[in-house]
């Protein structure tokens, strides 16, 4: 199903797509309804993905702490140990008595009980130092274990989300489906822009060797944001617009598998990939595509060239992140890019 609604917009009358224009039908109220709680639900999603990172980093915190203390306990308990063996030894189980009976200094002695007398003091410290210790080694495992119910709990809601994205915006599709239907049955439809131009995009060079996520374009300017209004779109804009001029080398931003590929909608030619951490980008609008579905991409590897198919005004590369492959179920993509290391 992946990009199936958007290869729908070339009927006029699928959900708009991030750059329909207003010549493109509007997708019926159900089938917009749906999209708006897919939305929604993509919010949901987000925020039990970002509170199972949270509670990730607090469980490796608890970790290292009980490891730490682990340490200590296991070092007090050695110290303890050596005493008491010292004590045993030396002192026959005799304790604080022996140095009176056997010293022929009456001063000798009693110094030598203070110093006994001491001894025991430091050894019930230490005692009570172990106890402490052994407890709070105890508390980090239970807080690890609260933590990692927590986690369980997040990664289900999480779950639950992408569940409920995926079932919205398949209602949506059957019902962009229906109205489709009721087009072709009224007459002839308009056509979407985009010729599928397939071909050499000049090798599959890489950019940035070494690292795990790069820009998807070069020396681009921001244009058109997520969540930006304009007449170019239906409702808000679903990704985020490089201006560059047509022919500039497209790039894979990270690692990962060619989910769909296709043209003749809004999208014009399109591009999706499959990242292994479960989210999806998309690179439309190109000029031609260098890949088929089903390729591996490694970061950097360029998989087709920019261009102005499909409903634009200029050249420009539109870029998406998706909780799916479906259009629908984008988030901003610059705080995505940023939290892994690129800076746009």
């Amino acid at each position: 199903m992946a990009a199936a609604i958007a290869a729908l917009l070339a009927s006029g009358t699928g959900p708009a797509s991030a750059d329909d224009g207003p010549g493109i039908g509007r997708l019926s109220a159900r089938a917009d309804r749906l999209m708006r709680e897919a939305s929604n639900a993509v919010a949901a999603h987000e925020k039990a993905r970002d509170a199972v990172r949270e509670g990730e980093r607090r469980l490796a915190d608890v970790a290292r702490r009980q490891a730490a203390e682990q340490r200590r306990l296991d070092a007090l308990r050695a110290t303890l140990g050596r005493q008491a063996r010292s004590e045993y030894q030396g002192a026959s189980g005799l304790g604080t008595m022996l140095p009176l009976l056997t010293s022929s200094s009456p001063q000798r002695a009693l110094d030598a009980t203070v110093r006994a007398s001491r001894g025991d003091r430091a050894a019930r410290q230490l005692t009570d130092r172990v106890t402490e210790s052994r407890d709070r080694v105890a508390d980090r495992r239970a807080e690890s274990a609260r933590l990692v119910k927590g986690l369980k709990a997040q990664e289900k809601r999480r779950s639950a989300a992408r569940d409920d994205i995926e079932a919205k915006l398949a209602k949506a599709e059957a019902e962009v489906r229906r109205a489709r239907a009721r087009v072709l049955a009224a007459g002839p439809m308009p056509t979407g822009g985009g010729n599928c131009a397939r071909g050499d995009v000049g090798g599959h060079e890489r950019a940035g060797k070494g690292r795990t996520w790069v820009k998807p374009v070069s020396h681009a300017t921001l244009s058109a944001g997520f969540g930006s209004g304009g007449h170019l779109w239906a409702h808000t804009h679903t990704g985020q617009d490089f201006a560059v001029p047509t022919g500039t080398p497209v790039r894979a931003v990270g690692a990962g598998t060619v989910e769909y590929v296709g043209c003749g909608d809004g999208f014009g030619n399109q591009v999706v990939l499959r990242h292994a951490d479960g989210y999806y980008t998309q690179y439309a609008h190109l000029s031609r595509i260098g890949v088929s579905t089903g390729d591996h991409l490694d970061a950097g590897e360029v998989l087709g060239l920019s261009g102005a198919t499909g409903n634009v005004s200029g050249p420009h590369l539109h870029f998406e992140v998706r909780i799916t492959p479906q259009f629908g179920s984008a988030i901003d993509p610059l705080p995505w890019l940023r939290a892994r290391g690129v800076g746009v």
